[in-house]
């Protein structure tokens, strides 16, 4: 299993010596972690208060808007902050955040919950979903913020926590009786409740599932006993899916964006942030007792995506044999999710690598979508950022 630069003890040190290098290497991972706690607070300061999630982004350069997606990343960040940190900022923040999601459920104005884009989006269809059309990635991000604002209760007002939890057992059960499909072993959730979009992306299917496993757990008694079954019945199913269209690699799992047979014949492999997502969400299911059992286990989840990183530098695909070598650069939201990941389930180390990777993209904290020599576009897209603020959290935060 690869692994960046780790402080160990040779095995042929006495019991003393070895308990020093230990205690010397995690007092090493303290001082690392103050630096990245700097690091996290400047780039905080880059979503401002009173409007955390709005910005220009990469495919709307006319005009700035709100994004939900980066009202929900924004809102796990800082709830995670909030429970390690205790402060007022962050406490506003949660707030405000919750807030606006709450506000703005409904944004395409047709009665039903969920979030999306602020701009047409092609998604595979030949003519493009309209403005602030719902997608399972962008409500999945958004309810993984809900429930983890809800773990520090205290912050938000009562009301708030019962609007929140009566909002999200709406949301599961608009995804759970509408917007899923059996097919691939098991069954999935669409990448959009547009009918166009009924296909198996697996990576946006995944997180949605995750965050109905957690809400299960975290949340259940916000559902009925009747509501609990159907969201647990499609978890299991999705999983059996994802476990069918799973591609095992040299020892390593993998998957296409949309396994084949599809209607739009997509063919590619996931990218560094699709693959995050598609383990994020099935190992979160691993995590809360899902009953499908995963022919892979964690340690293997974790090679899989250190194979995204070689000689030191991140990459966008896997570089390990068998996966189409097609030229596709590093992005910001790449970065963040890989830190995240590492900031979950990898080890401090790790997640430190991949913040000097993120470091040397541009002078720190106005990072740009791609390494700016690559393309020269120094503009600071939130909606990406917010994955990398996101990733930082967990490295800074997380217990």
């Amino acid at each position: 299993m690869m692994r960046f630069s780790v402080c160990i003890g040779s095995v042929l040190l006495t019991a003393v010596a070895a308990c020093g290098a230990r205690i010397a290497c995690a007092q090493e991972v303290s001082k690392e972690k103050a630096s990245a706690r700097e690091a996290y607070a400047k780039l905080l300061a880059m979503f401002p208060e009173d409007h955390q999630g709005l910005g220009k982004d990469h495919y709307l350069l006319v005009t700035t808007e709100h994004q939900p997606m980066t009202y929900g990343l924004v809102l796990s960040a800082e709830a995670m902050h909030l429970r390690s940190v205790p402060n007022d900022e962050s406490r506003r923040r949660v707030r405000l955040a919750a807030r606006w999601l709450l506000d703005n459920s409904d944004l395409d104005r047709d009665g039903k919950p969920g979030w999306g884009l602020p701009q047409p989006w092609e998604s595979f269809c030949k003519t493009p979903n309209p403005l602030n059309h719902p997608y399972t990635i962008t409500t999945s991000i958004v309810l993984y913020g809900f429930l983890d604002a809800l773990k520090e209760p205290c912050c938000l007002p009562e009301a708030d926590q019962k609007a929140i939890r009566s909002l999200m057992a709406n949301v599961a059960m608009r995804w759970c009786r509408h917007i899923w499909s059996e097919g691939f072993g098991g069954g999935y959730f669409w990448y959009s409740p547009n009918p166009c979009n009924e296909i198996f992306s697996i990576n946006a299917s995944s997180m949605f599932s995750g965050a109905m496993v957690r809400l299960l757990k975290e949340q259940g008694d916000a559902l009925t006993a009747e509501e609990r079954q159907l969201v647990e019945d499609r978890v299991d199913e999705e999983a059996k899916a994802v476990v069918a269209t799973m591609i095992m690699r040299k020892g390593l799992p993998y998957w296409l964006y949309c396994p084949q047979p599809n209607k739009f014949n997509y063919k590619h492999s996931n990218d560094l942030l699709h693959h995050v997502y598609t383990l994020w969400g099935i190992e979160t299911y691993r995590d809360y007792g899902g009953r499908v059992k995963l022919p892979w286990t964690r340690a293997q989840a974790i090679e899989s995506v250190d194979r995204f990183v070689k000689d030191g530098q991140i990459c966008a695909l896997p570089q390990d044999v068998g996966i189409e070598r097609r030229f596709k650069p590093l992005r910001l939201w790449d970065v963040g999710m890989i830190l995240a990941f590492y900031g979950k389930w990898g080890q401090p180390q790790q997640s430190q690598q991949v913040l000097d990777a993120a470091e040397k993209m541009a002078p720190w904290p106005h990072l740009p979508l791609f390494p700016m020599e690559k393309t020269g576009d120094s503009s600071f897209y939130p909606r990406h950022a917010a994955h990398l603020l996101y990733g930082l959290s967990l490295y800074c935060f997380s217990p």
